[in-house]
């Protein structure tokens, strides 16, 4: 089985944040529950003599944490089908399924970081595994680097 060399899908990140539509749907149903979950009922307690400090600067927290958000969605991109097939290699936003160290097939979609935490399946295309799988085509054994040392897995499989 052929080995492969992961390459650094960073670069492409810093020109537009790459999204996946699940992915900007989510971002966007963030957004709608910051405004309805925290600063909605945080406004009545922003104005008069018990106003708190503390509500002032959650708010504020929630309304720069809603600016980088549209931000990110102003400036992202949408992702492009995956390829599949036989000559099909991970791309972002393509599901990959894995044969791991202990044996266990795992199913992972690199995605954006900002993505990342949408579902169990979604893994950030910045983390070590997603670093590592970047780029690799069915059959190939991948090296992930972790604090314990490095460990290797397959790539089984990629699908949209």
């Amino acid at each position: 089985m052929p080995t492969h060399l992961a390459h650094d899908p960073r670069s492409a990140a810093k020109v537009a944040p790459a999204l996946t539509d699940t992915g900007r749907r989510a971002l966007e149903a963030r957004i709608d529950r910051l405004r309805t979950d925290v600063l909605d009922p945080l406004r009545p307690h922003l104005i008069g003599p018990e106003r708190d400090e503390r509500d002032v600067a959650e708010f504020e927290r929630a309304l720069a944490e809603i600016e980088r958000l549209q931000a990110v969605i102003a400036a992202s991109v949408e992702l492009p089908k995956p390829p599949t097939g036989k000559r099909a290699r991970v791309a972002p936003g393509a599901l990959v399924e894995i044969l791991d160290v202990s044996g266990d097939k795992v199913r992972v979609r690199p995605v954006h970081p900002e993505e990342a935490t949408i579902d169990d399946e979604r893994i950030s295309w910045d983390s070590p595994l997603g670093r590592a799988i970047m780029g690799a085509a069915v059959g190939d054994l991948v090296e992930v680097p972790s604090p314990r040392g490095a460990w290797t897995c397959e790539v089984l499989r990629i699908t949209r």
